[in-house]
């Protein structure tokens, strides 16, 4: 049995997700729904944002929640009487490793920051840069709102509409390499020593495919 999430009826949701394609730049896009609640007399926003190149997957996830937040300070700067019967501000994501209990919790994230944004093992903690910029917007968002902001993660089955409006950013005209991965080098993905052309597989076709991600080099003193 699917044990559905218990909606808080005077919560403002931001639904979040993201989608790219493979390819020597990865295009991907961000889509985020804006629900508000009952006593609210605004329509739920949708917003399609795209597409951006050379990201992965995580990183057009947090963009996602940003982008999501940014949203809602100007809501709030345009409408903020017709929201005063909000009370929390609950932002979910399909990825579980973004909700408050892992990566995005402000309390780790400020562990790290004082750490210069290694974790207990002295290991590098990745895609600092979008984690340092989500919870200085989480910050804003609630001192501006004066709502506490939370991320909790919401199975894909329940964030479809976020799904599809990520698929059509990605196809979106403009590009936009604001959060690629800068310095990351993408190795061909193959198949018995031949580049496959994903476009051409079909229903139930099996590959087994390794794929390798060469991380950027760092040269002491540059």
């Amino acid at each position: 049995m699917i044990k559905i999430r218990k909606i808080n009826p005077y919560a403002l949701y931001i639904h979040c997700d993201a989608a790219m394609d493979y390819g020597p730049k990865s295009p991907g896009g961000v889509g985020i729904e804006i629900e508000f609640p009952d006593s609210v007399a605004l329509d739920p926003i949708k917003l399609e944002l795209g597409k951006y190149i050379s990201a992965n997957i995580e990183r057009l996830e947090l963009e996602a929640i940003i982008k999501g937040m940014e949203e809602v300070l100007k809501l709030f700067e345009r409408h903020y009487d017709a929201l005063k019967n909000v009370n929390t501000i609950i932002i979910t994501t399909d990825r579980h490793s973004l909700n408050d209990n892992e990566k995005t919790s402000p309390f780790r994230i400020k562990d790290w920051r004082k750490n210069n944004w290694h974790n207990y093992e002295g290991k590098a903690i990745k895609n600092s840069d979008l984690l340092e910029k989500l919870d200085k917007t989480r910050k804003k968002l609630s001192d501006k709102t004066y709502r506490p902001v939370r991320i909790e993660f919401l199975p894909s089955k329940f964030n479809k509409a976020a799904d599809r409006l990520s698929k059509k950013g990605k196809k979106k005209a403009l590009t936009s390499d604001s959060i690629a991965l800068k310095g990351l080098k993408q190795g061909k993905r193959k198949f018995d020593g031949e580049e496959i052309n994903y476009s051409f597989l079909k229903v139930k076709d099996e590959y087994e495919i390794h794929i390798y991600k060469k991380e950027p080099s760092v040269i002491s003193g540059k």
